[in-house]
């Protein structure tokens, strides 16, 4: 296992633990509400999970491509104009992601002596979501564009799980490009 495969599937677990932890505190605030015995600290349990979470899920859909993007005008564009575009995209991407990250580290320094509600925990955790989550956006797009080169570092990575038109997939049609739209695959991530 590579150390980005590694580092993958540690960023995938937190995402998804994030998650549970999201849907147990608002369960649990629920619940205790219900039955006339509510726990005072799960909205702030709830609102450290889900910044997290929020954060974790961004670049997981980053990895993938799977971000929100609008086609219509790199879809008019020759090869040439999409790779001027990408380029753009990724020179006002880039600073913006570090600018985030060196702000949100402030703000998180700021607040970590202030306590959230009554959980006991520094309300830094919540805000440091923010620098940590910017700085893998950053390394993601980095390594998208290292690996899969400008002119597909913001396009969709099909899953390569043996379906019809991925690597794996066990009748390829004539001529299919499998992978990505370039030639690529998951495995060009990593």
């Amino acid at each position: 296992m590579t150390i980005w495969k590694l580092y993958d599937a540690i960023e995938q677990a937190l995402a998804l633990l994030a998650l549970i932890g999201t849907v147990a505190a608002v369960l649990t605030a629920g619940i205790g509400r219900s039955i006339g015995a509510p726990v005072t600290s799960a909205p702030q349990f709830a609102q450290l999970f889900l910044i997290w979470t929020c954060m974790l899920g961004a670049d997981l859909a980053m990895k993938r491509g799977e971000t929100i993007r609008v086609s219509a005008l790199p879809d008019l564009l020759p090869p040439s104009g999409r790779r001027l575009l990408s380029l753009l995209s990724l020179a006002l991407m880039l600073p913006f992601l570090g600018f985030l990250a060196y702000l949100g580290w402030d703000l998180a320094i700021g607040n970590w002596q202030r306590e959230l509600g009554g959980s006991g925990l520094s309300y830094g955790l919540v805000t440091l979501a923010l620098p940590v989550g910017a700085a893998l956006l950053a390394l993601t797009l980095v390594r998208r564009v290292l690996s899969l080169g400008v002119d597909a570092a913001f396009e969709p990575v099909l899953p390569d799980l043996g379906a019809p038109g991925t690597d794996r997939d066990p009748n390829p049609a004539p001529g299919h490009a499998p992978g990505l739209a370039a030639g690529h695959s998951t495995e060009d991530l990593l």
